[in-house]
Parts: C-alpha cells; structure tokens; sequence
C-alpha cells in the first residue's frame, strides 16, 4: 500500500467519527497549549527580567573591587591599576575618583552639593559614556554634566537660603562653571575648598533609562588628580571593559587568577540563567502532564477505532496485507490527531501570549500603583519552545497509538470477516 492511499484510509477513517475525533484532538491541543504557556512564563520573566539587568549596564563591563591578599581585601593602587591595562582584551578602563564641592553659574549656585568624577574622558567615551548633547571634552578646562544638572542650580536670597522656585533654566553648553572643590577637615570639623575650577560646559550626559534617576553629576579630567588628592590618592572606581561579550569571562577569570576581586553582568546572568533553566525544565515536566491525560483520549479513541474496524482490517489481512502496513496506518491516525492538535494548540498559545502581555502591564500598573518595567513580557514564546512542546506532544500521540495499533495486527482474520470481535 502507498502512502498517499494510507493517508486517504485514515482520512475516510477518522471523517466517519467526526464528534469523537474532534474531541480528541481539542484535548491534544488544550494539553499542548497549557504546555507552551506554562513554560513560557519562565521565558518571559527571564527575558523582561535579564532586559531591566542590562538596561544601564553593558555586558562587557566588568568591575574590579580589590586585591585579593590572603584574606583579607586591599585598595587598589595605581600600580595595580596599571598593571590591569596590561591585560588582553580589554577596550577600555574607566578609573573614577570622587569629589565633590559647590557649583555656581552667575547667580546661581548648585543646591547640594556636586558630586563630581575625575576620570579620562577618552577611556569614559569608549567605556560607552553617552551624551544627549554637545560634544567630549578637548582639554582640562572643558567638562560635560549630568542630564539634570540644570536643575540642581539655583538662586539664593540674602542669608544664602536657596530660592526652589529660582531654578537655572537657560542653556548650559557653552556656559562658564566655577566649581569649588571641598573635602573635610576632622581638627575643625568643617568643609575646606581644596581647589577652584572654572571649566566650560561642553556636553551633557544622556538621560537615565529609568525614570527615577537624575544626574547631576560633572566630569572633571584626571590630570585634576594631584590638585584635589595629592599623592595619597582616594580608593578608585575601576571599571574594565572588554573588547567584546564573548571575552568577558575570559578577562574576568584572568582577573581573578592576578587575585582581583571583580564582577560582572554576565555573572549574574549566569547564575540566573541557571535559576531559570530549573524553572523552565520544572514547568515543563508538569506541562508534559497535561499531555500524557489528553493521551488517554487519543489511546481511547485509537482503541475504539481498531474494534470499530476489525472487520476492514480482516479484509486487509485477507487479501495479503502487511502486518507493518496495518500498524503504520493506526499510528499514522494517531499521528494526524496529534499533529492538528499540536498547530491549533500553537496557534492558540502564540494568541493568548499576546493577549496576556498586553493585559498583565496595566494590572500590574494598578495593583503596583506604578508602571512596571519598560517592554515587560510575562509570556514569550521561543521557537525552540514551542519544537519541544510539538515534540513532546507529538510523541506522546505516537506513543499512545502503539498499543491499539499492535491489537489491530494480532486480529484473527476469520473471526473478523465474522464480525466476531
């Protein structure tokens, strides 16, 4: 027998019992459905959750905390710091020392104080520091601020209260800052400027991806180094970065290896994409359940298919057919039932995945009383999702269509042509 006859066998088959097959196949395809949306939960969640992880931070970026000494952890000097440079594939090093002072524009000075980072700006622009507007720094006297840094100016009355409603509201690149510089003295206890800068605003800084920052912070180069530290220079803020994703863990474990104390993103997206891996295997199991139940109707259905056609498979065996060739068509019934079952089932969890990704935000956003985080998917459906998923049902069909399919090889042909079964 051809196939292309077997396939219309099984099509005039299962067209005689329409009622009882189209059951079977609606519950191969919830079990098939709730097994895609169960795991595509973990999906989603580890998606929106790794998204909202590297929204500020690059994945190439790798912080270096200390020097490992025995037990102990040492401040990094700056020999270490050179002695990091040294290392292959690294693009860029950020080393950001902290200052702060006051800020004035004319009349009006800085509300709190500045907080200001003494840094090279060539290695900050190629560490990925972004700018909204204007353009790097040239030289010592040229620095960028922060996105809100307008709004951290402002006028004071005369017994130096700051006026709210006097904010700084006109344009600042190309504006002249004196920054005054201050750190404090424990014999008097008190703020002492340590130096005076009058520096050019050149740049701004991009806004922050999440709402809720602001920035105001100013960037000063680091040949300002001996002028505001001196020689004992203050614990550093050593940021690497590495010349592409794929080396990141390259560098950091050289890192480690030299007794570096570092971190990563791609660490914790390590961790994490464990966690969710368990999870993702676990909902999946329990999913799988769901299809080993609506088997039961595709093992009910195929049983009551062989009895219903014991005696057509008593004219097949009468005429010379194949044992193989009388399995093969059952399997291939419970095969098609599984198959519809499995694409209506996908189509039907590709539709309520977006359905529920557009209603879940807004009941997040009323329950949260705030907005959950941008491009949040509680459901995403990969495709190597939704091959295991058809797989996982597809076989389990298969599976559930082999013994009803060896019953219907070991029929006696007379007691069949007798209607006997």
């Amino acid at each position: 027998m051809k196939f292309k006859d077997k396939l219309k066998f099984v099509r005039q088959n299962m067209s005689k019992n329409k009622s009882r097959v189209f059951m079977t196949i609606l519950a191969t395809a919830m079990g098939c459905s709730f097994l895609i949306m169960i795991a595509s939960v973990a999906f989603g969640l580890q998606q929106s959750l790794i998204d909202d992880l590297l929204q500020d931070r690059n994945i190439t970026e790798i912080q270096v905390h200390a020097l490992k000494n025995g037990d102990t952890y040492d401040n990094l000097k700056q020999a270490d710091i050179d002695a990091i440079q040294n290392i292959e594939h690294i693009k860029a090093m950020s080393v950001q020392r902290m200052s702060q002072g006051t800020t004035s524009l004319g009349e009006y000075q800085s509300l709190n104080n500045t907080q200001a980072i003494v840094s090279n700006f060539q290695q900050e622009m190629k560490a990925g520091l972004e700018l909204e507007e204007g353009r790097a720094p040239a030289n010592d006297n040229e620095t960028v601020v922060g996105y809100h840094f307008a709004k951290s100016l402002t006028k004071r009355d005369a017994n130096n209260v700051a006026l709210a409603n006097e904010i700084y509201n006109g344009k600042l690149i190309g504006e002249t800052i004196v920054f005054k510089a201050t750190e404090f003295n424990p014999d008097t206890n008190k703020e002492v400027v340590v130096g005076e800068f009058k520096l050019t605003i050149v740049g701004i800084l991009e806004k922050p991806d999440r709402e809720w920052m602001e920035s105001a912070l100013l960037y000063l180069s680091d040949n300002y180094n001996d002028k505001l530290f001196g020689e004992e220079l203050p614990q550093a803020n050593v940021k690497v970065i590495a010349d592409g994703a794929d080396n990141v863990v390259k560098v950091s474990n050289e890192l480690r290896e030299k007794n570096y104390s570092v971190y990563s993103v791609a660490d914790t997206i390590k961790e994490m994409d464990l966690v969710f891996l368990v999870m993702k295997i676990g909902l999946i199991f329990v999913g799988t359940i769901a299809v080993l139940i609506a088997s039961i109707g595709i093992y009910n259905t195929m049983t009551m298919a062989v009895t219903e056609r014991s005696q057509d498979i008593g004219i097949m065996k009468a005429i010379g057919a194949n044992p193989r060739t009388i399995r093969s068509i059952f399997l291939l019934e419970s095969f098609g039932i599984g198959l519809l079952g499995v694409m209506i089932g996908t189509i039907v969890s590709y539709g309520l995945s977006a359905l529920i990704n557009a209603a879940v935000p807004p009941i997040l956003a009323n329950v949260l009383d705030g907005k959950p985080p941008e491009n949040f998917m509680f459901s995403s459906i990969p495709i190597t999702l939704t091959l295991v998923s058809a797989g996982i049902s597809l076989g389990v069909a298969v599976l559930s269509g082999m013994r009803p399919a060896a019953r219907a090889t070991r029929i006696d042909v007379l007691r069949a042509l007798r209607r006997d079964i």
